[in-house]
């Protein structure tokens, strides 16, 4: 049966070659059949490779897990770095149930609203349509600005702060569930879930 849920790939604290590989990955997975895919963030680096990605998915989120969740290995000569080494290159892969509802008070967070950067021309330059949500009670501060409209990113942030606040509160569960909007995971590298050479 298909739902949504959303993704996330990061290059944990690896050099530019695990960010290309977090972007070849991307491009794999939203050609998958079976599931479709939207941006939610991408995190660029200089090369315009993704440190991190966040995708919305639609598909069986338990064959997806099955198949992908876990530590993905590329292996590839390094583009940056002729004389380099190594040619084993990981990402990590996380699945996410999408958030249903708001599991706090309006009362106890503080939206702010600024102008976004980046690309989207003159309207996303002229209005203040990124937001950024602030958590008082745990500090907890996310933010959105890849949207045009200012209520579609508010939507995104509290969204955002409903998956950071449940991480937060689930500590008996695994690092990967605490906090994951605020840091990337460090990598287990080993036992890669899925194999690739480019």
């Amino acid at each position: 049966m298909d739902n949504q849920f959303w993704v996330q790939i990061s290059s944990g604290s690896g050099p530019e070659e695990c960010c290309l590989a977090v972007k070849y990955l991307t491009e794999k997975l939203t050609r998958l059949q079976n599931f479709t895919f939207s941006v939610i963030e991408l995190v660029a680096t200089k090369h315009q490779n993704y440190s991190s990605v966040w995708l919305r998915a639609t598909g069986n989120s338990d064959e997806f897990k099955n198949h992908w969740q876990g530590s993905v290995q590329f292996i590839f000569k390094s583009p940056y770095r002729a004389k380099h080494p190594r040619k084993n290159w990981f990402v990590n892969v996380q699945v996410y149930a999408a958030p249903t509802h708001v599991s706090w008070s309006p009362k106890e967070v503080q939206v702010k609203t600024a102008r976004s950067s980046g690309a989207g021309g003159q309207h996303v330059n002229k209005v203040e349509t990124a937001v950024s949500i602030t958590h008082i009670p745990t500090g907890i501060m996310v933010q959105a600005s890849e949207e045009r409209s200012q209520i579609l990113n508010k939507k995104l942030a509290f969204a955002r702060l409903d998956i950071a606040i449940k991480a937060q509160n689930q500590k008996q569960q695994k690092a990967m569930q605490q906090q994951k909007w605020m840091q990337h995971k460090q990598l287990q590298r080993g036992n890669p879930v899925q194999v690739f050479k480019e």
